[in-house]
């Protein structure tokens, strides 16, 4: 049939290979079903250009005597027929579809469509497209000398074959064409410039050789021309480089040489930083990722995306294992790592990657590609690798050392900020990367879970290899307080998500833990706050467990595994540099610089303070501090609500008496929630007590928690844990030195707690629970424990002695404990003065052993052979042992003393009862004996302030002692004065006037003073207990205590034993011990019965034996 030569059948509309067959007898039919035609008819030939939507109607028999398709009917007036019912039948807004001629003839059409018809393309459009293609493309398939345009770039690759086939540059060709260039092996040869002035980057972009680069430079170009170009076309040239790519990238075996797997990686490093680049870089690999997996999914295609990737993968691994904290590519290397979070098809195969065939080995974590970012840190990577800062410490300046320490807290926070982005990116991108980003965070956690059992804290940590994991541990710390920081507010509403039962679930399946989002494995493991009631039914979570919940415990957990863990090697490491360090001036002193001890020592001292450094400013980046604490403070509400409220869905005021409707929740609390509260704010007080002023007013919440749970067995049996956060309560008090270090607003926020806080009247009765608490049967600490914990008790209560609302309350409880000495149940505060008369008895008695020890030490230790033999060294390790105790029983000695001083300026008839002042003279007058009798000259070692060993304030707070309990004209001073001088084994009338001398020595001339009237006093009573002894010296067996050895003054009966002994003696053991002392049957102080008819006699024997 005759057609047009101005209608074209546009490619892209082709489907088919069919043409539909014109004839007369076919568009005799109705006209309806050839719009087109009919369109033609009535519209004519669509002119080309803008113009095209304003075609002239055929109103004339001549314009359709000149259709080319008027041959098709007998008659014009067939013509004029079929384009009138054509009129009436075709939809009136049916655009026109022309064909084109050459289209016809080379592509498809679907045959039982309607043609897609448009507007002839003429030599100016095609020209303008090839001149897009060419600037896209780079390429040419004419020679410059025949261009006959100067449009498109200045340098193209001239294709051979094209050239030599005449084929044109159109979109038909396409695929054709770049593959044609791909394949080139050396494309540079082939460039031809359409200018007489070379143009480098043009001419570099040109002839590009790496594949995966010059895809996409067509890709970005691509963009930027995307106005120019119709949608259709766009797609189609932007199909064909994605094809290009996803190809190449699959069967990298066509472009041989080429080196195509890793060149994304280096693509990504080459264009992430250039400005524009950054969408484009992204939309690429998003485009070609899609691709690749959809071919996969398809089974069209045997390679998947993982198996693409994992060269770059690769790549990108090995270099996140050599960067340091302090170089700028690692920043470089986290960009690239984000742009494989972009798609799920991409992050999901980088999440395969990065999960290792061993989920319980850690190194495999610190290895993957995910988890090697998280291992960069100013700590070495592995056990055996050095330090790589404050090399030398010794050498430079503390000042220098903090500068390094703030140059090292810049890139820490940009790591951590980093690294929570790009796992944010991947938690938020789909839920099937959150539940595999959660799957391996929570594996990590598992496989970390090695570095909180109990031997791994035990090792000396100063001549130990740095553990592995420690950088990775804090890093992934900081990651997930970032998480947390939308519920790290107090009394946010989305704490009230955090479900508690998610510890005590254990999946039995990954199918289940899939079902109930449960990814950290062996919680219900750890220990939890109260035990859980036998056969109590356990409460079940509703539903599957939510991200908040999961995020707070994967970051309460971490933190104990991490932050925690390397707190307690740093405070380890830094008792160890401080022995070291007394041995290297020893050695100093005694063998001089250049003996081979002294480098030794020293040498291990410098490496000592490297480490000590790098852990203490990885510890103190302020950033992740800051969110560590406020965290802490958020979980302290959320603790604090489930422990006292009915309901759960709404946070609600507390009030006095705490509420106990949330006790039995607590069973499902790992108790490292607490433990972490606690480290952290002791942390904050040993090293950066400023730290504190960024929680500021919402100190009150860690109050509120140690006022809940500290003096609360139902709440927290723990009595270690209960002894911890005495020490952070410790840290809230206020010292000399903290306006120096935080200013006066701080402190004054800090001082309010313990004067206006709405509980604070509880905390004296709570703090006396707790040291009553650790030495209570069933749940006794070890001894150094035991000492340890109490320290910062004798802060804290020495602080609130200077309160009066809190002197009084004390004063009101040692009241009550007077009227009711002989109760059941011995109360608090007679266990407490109690506790603390044995514990001063203890530790002065230890303490002077150890001093005297010591002196002969140091005294065989000059005879010994010269420095760095065999003798010497064992001679050092066995001091220095000596040292260490006799160091810390002079630290609790002296401050056990110091609080009995305090003590009795105001509490005096207590101490003074038959049930304990002869206990206490007894002790008073044994210690002061050694202190300024004759044998204080054993006492006298090299050095006394490095084992902390204070005698002068020994004898001046125990001299305080016997005045506060001696002086005053009462019958319970009189009876005080008594019991010293029955004291027969340390008290002699000559102790006094030793006192009095040793404390005008020191200045303390008022204090001896009163030191000589009590003397007095004492002789008197010695006088008349003389002559009593002398009287009463031969009782009979059956008047005498059958433990102190005594005259009995008032005989009881114990009921199983049948054993009679004094009331105070008996009394005074069960306050330590609930126990008969004989078969160690319960025994309380209501059991025992009075033996009224014993003494009657001993009154009798008593008093017919003083008159005589």
């Amino acid at each position: 049939i005759p057609v047009h030569s101005s209608i074209e059948y546009h490619p892209r509309c082709c489907r088919t290979s069919q043409v539909p067959s014109l004839s007369a007898e076919s568009l005799s039919s109705n006209p309806s079903d050839f719009p087109a035609i009919s369109g033609w008819f009535r519209r004519g030939p669509p002119s080309i250009g803008p113009a095209a939507s304003t075609t002239a109607d055929m109103s004339d028999s001549s314009d359709m005597a000149r259709n080319p398709f008027a041959a098709l009917f007998p008659s014009m007036v067939d013509v004029q027929a079929f384009v009138q019912s054509g009129a009436e039948t075709a939809p009136r807004d049916f655009p026109p579809l022309p064909v084109t001629e050459k289209a016809l003839a080379t592509q498809d059409i679907d045959a039982n469509g309607v043609p897609v018809l448009i507007g002839h393309v003429d030599d100016a459009t095609s020209d303008d497209l090839a001149s897009l293609l060419e600037e896209i493309f780079r390429v040419t398939t004419s020679d410059c000398n025949d261009a006959k345009t100067s449009k498109g770039p200045p340098h193209c690759v001239l294709l051979p074959t094209f050239k030599d086939s005449k084929k044109c540059l159109d979109l038909n060709t396409l695929n054709e064409l770049v593959f044609e260039r791909l394949v080139l092996d050396d494309p540079q040869n082939h460039v031809v410039s359409k200018s007489k002035y070379a143009d480098q980057q043009a001419l570099a972009d040109a002839g590009e050789t790496r594949v995966v680069f010059y895809l996409y430079q067509c890709f970005s170009r691509l963009n930027k021309v995307a106005a120019k170009l119709e949608n259709e076309d766009y797609e189609t040239i932007e199909k064909t480089i994605v094809s290009q790519a996803s190809t190449c990238l699959c069967h990298c075996e066509i472009y041989p040489g080429k080196k195509i797997p890793q060149q994304v990686f280096y693509l990504l490093q080459e264009y992430h930083a250039e400005g524009g680049h950054q969408d484009s870089l992204e939309s690429f690999l998003k485009k070609c990722a899609d691709c690749i997996k959809g071919r996969f999914d398809a089974e069209e295609e045997q390679v998947s995306l993982l198996e693409v990737l994992s060269h770059s993968f690769n790549l990108l691994k090995k270099k996140f294992g050599k960067v340091s904290i302090a170089n700028r590519e690692l920043f470089v290397l986290i960009d690239i790592l984000k742009y494989f979070t972009k798609s799920v098809s991409m992050a999901m195969a980088l999440l395969d990657f990065s999960t290792p065939a061993e989920l319980v080995d850690l190194r495999s974590f610190q290895e993957s590609l995910l988890g090697a970012p998280l291992c960069v840190s100013c700590l070495p990577r592995k056990e055996a690798d050095p330090f790589e800062f404050f090399e030398k410490p010794s050498q430079a300046l503390m000042n220098e050392h903090a500068i390094t320490e703030s140059n090292l807290w810049l890139p820490l926070k940009g790591l951590a900020v980093e690294l929570h982005n790009l796992f944010y990116s991947l938690l938020r991108l789909s839920p099937e990367t959150r539940n595999r980003t959660l799957t391996w965070i929570g594996h990590c956690i598992t496989a970390c879970s090695e570095r909180g059992k109990l031997w791994n804290n035990q090792v000396s940590e100063l001549f130990m290899a740095v553990q592995s994991g420690d950088g990775f541990a804090l890093n992934l710390g900081a990651v997930l307080l970032r998480l947390a920081r939308p519920f790290s507010e107090p009394y946010s509403p989305k704490l009230l998500k955090v479900q508690h039962q998610y510890c005590s679930f254990e999946p039995k399946s990954e199918q289940e833990a899939n079902a109930s989002c449960m990814h950290i494995r062996g919680l219900s493991k750890e220990t939890c706050l109260v035990p859980r009631e036998e056969g109590a039914a356990s409460e079940s979570p509703c539903g599957p467990f939510n991200f908040s919940t999961e995020c707070f415990f994967a970051c309460q957990r971490i933190l104990s595994l991490g932050f925690r863990v390397v707190h307690e090697r740093l405070a380890r490491l830094s008792q160890d540099l401080n022995r070291v360090r007394r041995v290297y001036e020893e050695a100093r002193s005694q063998g001089g610089d250049s003996s081979e001890v002294t480098r030794r020592l020293q040498d291990n001292m410098e490496k000592g303070m490297t480490r000590f450094l790098s852990l203490k400013a990885v510890l103190l980046e302020p950033d992740s501090l800051e969110h560590m604490l406020q965290f802490h403070v958020a979980c302290a509400t959320w603790l604090c609500h489930l422990a006292t409220a009915e309901r759960l869905d709404a946070f609600q005021p507390l009030c006095l008496p705490f509420p106990e409707h949330g006790n039995a929740r607590l069973a499902y609390v790992p108790e490292f929630v607490i433990e972490n509260i606690c480290d952290c704010i002791v942390f904050v007080k040993r090293f950066s007590e400023k730290s504190l002023a960024l929680v500021g007013p919402n100190l009150e919440h860690l109050m509120t928690l140690i006022l809940l749970f500290m003096g609360s067995p139902q709440r927290m049996n723990n009595p270690h844990l209960r002894a911890r956060m005495a020490e952070m309560l410790e840290v809230l008090i206020t010292s000399a030195d903290d306006d120096h270090f935080s200013g006066i607003i701080p402190s004054m926020n800090r001082e309010r707690l313990f004067r206006n806080h709405p509980f604070v009247a509880e905390l004296p009765s709570t703090l006396l629970h707790v040291f009553v608490s650790i030495e209570m049967t069933g749940q006794s600490v070890t001894f150094e424990q035991k000492f340890h914990y109490r320290r910062p008790m004798y802060i804290v209560l020495d602080h609130l002695w200077n309160m009066p609302d809190h002197r009084n309350k004390m004063k009101s409880l040692a009241a009550e404990a007077e009227a009711n000495i002989e109760c059941s149940s011995p109360p608090l505060f007679l266990r407490f003065i109690n506790l603390l008369i044995n514990d001063a008895i203890f530790l002065l008695d230890e303490a002077l052993s150890y001093m005297s020890r010591l002196r002969e030490l140091q005294q065989e230790r000059q005879q010994q052979q010269p420095l760095g033999g065999p003798l010497w060294s064992q001679g050092e390790a066995n001091m220095q042992h000596v040292g260490m105790l006799a160091h810390f029983h002079n630290v609790m000695g002296t401050e056990t003393i110091r609080t009995l001083a305090w003590l009795t300026t105001e509490i005096k008839s207590l101490f003074c009862h038959p049930t304990m002042v002869d206990r206490i003279a007894t002790m008073l007058n044994y210690f002061l004996l050694h202190l300024v009798g004759p044998q204080k000259k054993n006492l006298k070692v090299k050095d006394f302030s490095e084992y902390e060993f204070k005698p002068q304030e020994l004898v001046q707070n125990i001299c305080r002692i016997y005045t506060n309990l001696g002086c005053a004209n009462s019958e319970t001073a009189q009876a005080f004065c008594v019991a010293v001088s029955r004291d027969g084994r340390s008290y002699s009338p000559e102790l006094f006037p030793q006192a009095q001398s040793v404390l005008l020595k020191i200045g303390q001339s008022i204090l001896s003073i009163g030191v000589g009237e009590l003397a007095e006093k004492i002789l008197k009573a010695a006088s008349h207990q003389k002559q009593e002894d002398e009287a009463i010296g031969d009782a009979p067996e059956e008047f005498l205590d059958p433990i102190m050895s005594t005259i009995m003054n008032d005989p009881v009966v114990l009921p199983s034993s049948g054993i009679t002994l004094d009331r105070s003696t008996i009394a005074r053991h069960l306050l330590s011990d609930q126990t008969d002392p004989f078969n160690r049957s319960p025994l309380t102080m209501e059991m025992v019965t009075s033996d009224n008819d014993l003494k009657n006699k001993i009154l009798e024997w008593r008093a017919k034996r003083m008159t005589n």
